[in-house]
């Protein structure tokens, strides 16, 4: 009977994260546990990695490193190797089944850590965001101590800028494909707390940043422009 061997690769969690290697409490929990193709069959390895998982969760409620992205590639990493144990020791598994199960459950688990780590970020620029409006509204009339405020919506806004740019500022914004929306969280590089020195290129280069048309209306000449900018930056 030919020797039972491992069908697929099976990185190890100190592959796929390097950064859990820093962390000192973990030095104990087989992070180096790995299996390429073609290695020898390790009856012990689906109940380690289980193992592992056991006690790498409670660890992710005292260990802010440790997070929910550890803790799943941990599973799923424990499921395939639980399947290539079953099929190889009964048969009654279809593995190439039960890794499409796996990635499919994975897929929709880092979609969903993705989803609230834009939900966390958001929150976080909105409470800052809070902060820095109420000391805006306590600027002097001279109007030059303004604070950005931290970018809240994602994507980018030159569409925006676009409906409501005035006739001789069109041609001047930048091409679609030369933009990159900036992270959320973030001001912008360029931002001059001086708001009397915009210009109509300047308010659509914030508008694309930002995502946001700070109310401003096609037929708004400068000053309007620079006022309802103001007012966005205190609200």
């Amino acid at each position: 009977m030919a020797a039972i061997t491992y069908p697929l690769a099976i990185r190890s969690l100190a592959d796929m994260f390097p950064d859990l290697l820093h962390i000192s409490a973990l030095a104990s929990h087989r992070l180096h546990e790995a299996k390429d193709i073609g290695d020898p069959f390790d009856i012990n390895a689906a109940y380690d990695a289980e193992k592992t998982v056991q006690e790498l969760e409670p660890l992710s409620r005292i260990i802010p490193a440790v997070s929910h992205m550890h803790i799943e590639a941990a599973k799923n990493r424990a499921h395939v190797l639980r399947a290539i144990h079953a099929t190889a020791t009964v048969g009654a598994v279809d593995v190439l089944a039960r890794l499409d199960e796996i990635q499919r459950t994975q897929n929709t688990t880092q979609a969903i850590i993705n989803e609230n780590r834009v939900m966390l970020q958001e929150t976080r620029a909105m409470v800052m965001n809070i902060r820095l409006a109420s000391q805006n509204a306590k600027v002097p009339q001279e109007r030059n101590h303004y604070k950005p405020l931290q970018k809240t919506r994602s994507g980018q806004g030159r569409e925006l800028a676009l409906q409501v740019s005035r006739p001789e500022s069109i041609n001047h914004l930048p091409p679609l494909a030369t933009i990159q929306p900036a992270a959320l969280g973030t001001v912008p590089p360029f931002f001059d707390r001086n708001t009397d020195a915009y210009t109509l290129g300047t308010i659509n280069s914030l508008i694309i940043f930002y995502n946001d048309d700070f109310d401003i209306e096609k037929e708004d000449n400068l000053e309007i422009r620079k006022i309802k900018f103001r007012r966005w930056l205190c609200s």
